[in-house]
């Protein structure tokens, strides 16, 4: 019985000793894991810079370019295809008369920058004046077209676009890092050519204001008259598509297109005007029309948003089903059924905005 007690105190002795051993060896790996997971950590963190530039402006927008304004017209984005039907929509409007100058705050974005500013400036009244409309404006669009077959970083690029499925920040950052790695045309072809439409590098008018996304931190930027930007500069970056354009640096923030967002037209930035003409490619139903992304589009919750806020909404939108919104050949028959909508339109416009 003594050798059995013994042998049973040297067992249990033994086995405690093995259970301090383990567990002090496990919680040095643990210790160790810990301290490599906050090195590498530490190693990824990004640095919180905060940029006083006054271009972030957080969705919703509060406040809002709205406040107190009588009419409103939001133009949003749709590649060269929108750029052109925009212009043919216009156009038909201006000649069933509802003057150019009518709205008190232009929101553009992507093609709508470039066409807002145009008519905010005042300088597309000038164009469709000195121009064969249906002659010259295809030519001028067609420059935008890039013609050349797209290498491996811009098909990453655009593929990253297609594979979105939400709107979160992540997402948002993974398109952009995708728009900055991608190997584009140089932007100032781009930017000449608003410069055509616009009139100049100035910006057109105070009530102008064009939509951005930032690629790194994935904010929505707005630029304005106050941020002392070249309209060109501005344009381009909300046009820079992934993959296609850009992207563009504006002051320290390199930029892609501001439909590459939460919100395709951003028409929460005219929130509390009277009303509101919102100008969109597709009504967000199913088979509408094409997107560059697959971000959910949510134009309808937007405007009901805006109709909570207090502001009366039209919504146009082109749904031009199945075409292709980067080719020339799709430029001459958008601007004529922008024209044509306009035409059919204009009454209503007309009894909107009275």
């Amino acid at each position: 019985m003594k050798n059995t007690n013994v042998c049973g105190d040297e067992f249990f002795a033994i086995g405690r000793r093995e259970f301090v051993l383990g567990t002090t060896a496990a919680l040095l790996l643990s210790a160790r894991l810990a301290s490599a997971q906050t090195t590498a950590s530490s190693q990824n963190a990004q640095p919180k810079i905060v940029f006083k530039d006054g271009l972030a402006v957080p969705i919703p927008a509060n406040p809002s370019f709205g406040k107190g304004k009588d009419r409103a017209l939001v133009l949003g984005g749709g590649g060269e295809y929108f750029a052109a039907w925009m212009l043919g929509f216009a156009y038909g409007l201006n000649a069933g008369g509802v003057p150019y100058e009518m709205p008190d705050v232009v929101v553009g974005t992507s093609a709508g920058s470039v066409v807002g500013s145009a008519i905010a400036g005042g300088h597309l009244a000038r164009l469709t004046k000195e121009f064969d409309f249906f002659g010259a404006f295809p030519k001028i669009l067609a420059a935008l077209v890039p013609t050349a077959a797209p290498n491996p970083s811009q098909i990453r690029a655009r593929d990253l676009c297609q594979i979105a499925h939400d709107a979160s920040i992540e997402t948002i950052q993974s398109i952009g890092r995708g728009a900055m790695a991608a190997k584009n045309p140089a932007v100032s072809k781009l930017q000449d050519m608003i410069e055509v439409l616009t009139g100049n590098r100035s910006w057109p008018s105070p009530k102008f204001h064009g939509t951005t996304m930032d690629c790194y931190t994935g904010e929505r930027l707005v630029i304005s008259e106050a941020n002392n930007i070249p309209i060109s500069h501005a344009a381009s970056a909300s046009m820079s598509l992934p993959g296609i354009f850009g992207p563009t640096w504006i002051d320290d923030r390199i930029c892609m297109d501001g439909g590459m967002s939460p919100t395709s037209t951003h028409c929460d930035l005219v929130a509390g005007a009277k009303r509101a003409l919102v100008v969109s490619l597709t009504d967000g139903t199913s088979g509408s029309g094409p997107r560059f992304s697959n971000i959910p589009n949510a134009i309808q919750q937007e405007l009901r948003d805006l109709e909570a806020a207090g502001t009366k909404t039209l919504l146009i939108a082109a749904n031009p089903g199945q075409v292709d919104l980067v080719s020339p050949a799709e430029i001459g028959p958008a601007l004529k059924a922008g024209y044509d909508r306009a035409v059919k339109e204009a009454d209503r416009v007309k009894a909107f905005w009275a």
